[in-house]
């Protein structure tokens, strides 16, 4: 008999980053190693379901609190390189939510900012002081008002693995600064350290190839907007239509499957999203924590992070 589950209700667990001799330690990747074990952890507590498994009884309605699923959001090529591979040892498919400008050759550089800061300094806390210190330079009036309005105890609670670092960065970039303060900060930190940032995309993103050959596995493909935006949720509903129509369109060029799929960037989303997802026929898509633990609607399933995983794993 299985112990009692760790979780009483049914959600996915979410991944991003993985690392090896080709990929960079960084900030919450794993090893393959240390995902295999997490596999046979979360089998021993819950039923693992594949891809296609999970979306039927979802429809169908007979999903049981023990039943769980994988997805992996992103497209990122360590994901393949690494995880896909014992995935296909231990007979798993898995959700994998793609953005699609990386493939168009414009990519939003959340992740080249992510590779500059893990392989330029010596620790993700050594980055933030840098930045903290170019930002409160460059844009002294809006990093005094961010930092009279952080309030730490509130800001990403759902998220217990960050720390008030990882969450102070993030109000800054996005609540603080706003998308276009944030990228001329962070071009101008890369031009400073000598990075070039389009040279390292081929390192990080898969392509449609390894789209295709995700789907002929059995894995279900799916959307995670155009540009990935980290606050969706503030962006007028015509611009968030954009962003899905554009994903889609690149996904269905490249995938023969039905597009039914998706996970809300950074977990932001609002009433108009659902709207614009539900009116494209997405049949299910997935949050990124685990706050909510009754399903609201097919498009707001629970997500657990790996990390919060790691740790239980841990104690």
């Amino acid at each position: 008999m299985k112990p009692v589950p760790a979780r009483n209700h049914t959600h996915a667990v979410m991944f991003h980053h993985f690392h090896n001799e080709n990929h960079p330690v960084g900030q919450g990747s794993m090893s393959g190693p240390e995902f295999a074990a997490m596999i046979d952890w979360l089998a021993a507590r819950y039923n693992i379901l594949g891809a296609a498994e999970y979306l039927n009884k979802l429809k169908a309605g007979t999903l049981a609190p023990h039943d769980i699923c994988f997805t992996f959001d992103d497209a990122l090529l360590c994901q393949s390189e690494i995880a896909v591979p014992i995935m296909r040892e231990k007979g798993i498919t898995a959700y994998f939510f793609v953005y699609s400008s990386p493939f168009m050759g414009n990519p939003d550089y959340l992740e080249i900012y992510r590779y500059f800061r893990t392989v330029t300094f010596k620790s993700v806390d050594e980055f933030y002081v840098a930045f903290s210190n170019a930002a409160q330079k460059h844009h002294g009036p809006e990093y005094a008002a961010a930092e009279q309005s952080f309030d730490a105890n509130e800001y990403l609670k759902a998220f217990p693995f960050y720390t008030v670092p990882d969450k102070w960065f993030r109000y800054l970039r996005d609540i603080g600064l706003g998308k276009d303060k944030y990228e001329a900060l962070m071009q101008s930190l890369m031009r400073d350290h000598g990075f070039e940032p389009l040279s390292v995309m081929k390192k990080l993103w898969m392509d449609d190839a390894g789209l295709k050959a995700l789907e002929a596995d059995g894995h279900i493909i799916g959307l995670h907007s155009y540009s990935h935006p980290t606050v969706m949720h503030r962006l007028d509903k015509s611009v968030q239509a954009d962003e899905y129509a554009k994903n889609h369109a690149h996904l269905s060029r490249v995938l023969t499957q039905p597009i039914v799929a998706m996970s809300h960037p950074c977990g932001n989303y609002n009433a108009d999203t659902l709207d614009i997802l539900n009116g494209m026929g997405i049949e299910i898509g997935f949050r990124s924590n685990n706050s909510v633990t009754d399903i609201k609607s097919h498009l707001e399933i629970p997500r657990e992070d790996h990390a919060n995983v790691m740790k239980e794993m841990a104690s």
